[in-house]
């Protein structure tokens, strides 16, 4: 028997050494479909509390994006206003056409274009609306954007939408305050107008 283990003393060491490298495979692979399985249900639990919880997404609400009620539609641009070649980044407030990086100016993250910056920081403005919407009353502030793009299109008067957000904790839900500003020296009329036109 001893003689028997001497010469093929080799050939069992390499036989055991087989049958660990063989049980370390088996046990990396039992680990590594554990892991998977365990991925697996982690994000399936958070892809099922993702569409079961309401996505609420804090966005600085502009005109252009806003669809109009009217049979008017608005049309989304991509492409810099000034470099048809290049992707738009953001919208100016006032004229709400779309521009590139180095068209747009952001002062205090609110952004225009160069021409409508000057326009802004040349002139004292006025909010004239404060309008309070909710997740269930989401079109209580459109006729703003409405009125918006009705002065500027229609009389070249220049205004910005503000939107801000309010966390209201004893309903559980976000409530936003739609904030119309025009130049002040013709907030007076432009209030009165857009009562008429909100009546419409």
């Amino acid at each position: 028997m001893n003689t028997f283990l001497q010469n093929n003393i080799y050939a069992i060491i390499l036989f055991f050494l087989f049958i660990i490298l063989l049980l370390i495979a088996l046990i990396g692979v039992v680990l590594i479909k554990l892991l998977l399985n365990n991925k697996n249900e982690t994000s399936a639990k958070a892809a099922h509390a993702e569409k079961e919880r309401p996505v609420l997404v804090p966005v600085v609400e502009t005109p252009a994006k806003i669809k109009k009620l009217s049979e008017e539609s608005v049309v989304e641009k991509y492409y810099c206003e000034n470099h048809p070649d290049i992707p738009s980044v953001g919208s100016c407030l006032i004229c709400e056409d779309v521009f590139c990086e180095q068209c747009l100016i952001e002062h205090d993250s609110l952004y225009f274009c160069k021409e409508h910056f000057k326009t802004f920081a040349n002139n004292k403005w006025k909010q004239i609306t404060d309008v309070r919407t909710t997740p269930n009353t989401p079109e209580d502030g459109l006729y703003i954007y409405h009125f918006k793009r009705h002065i500027w299109q229609d009389q070249k008067i220049p205004s910005f939408v503000l939107t801000h957000y309010k966390i209201n904790i004893e309903e559980d839900y976000i409530e936003s305050f739609i904030q119309l500003n025009v130049v002040e020296d013709k907030a007076e009329d432009l209030q009165n107008e857009i009562e008429k036109f909100k009546a419409k």
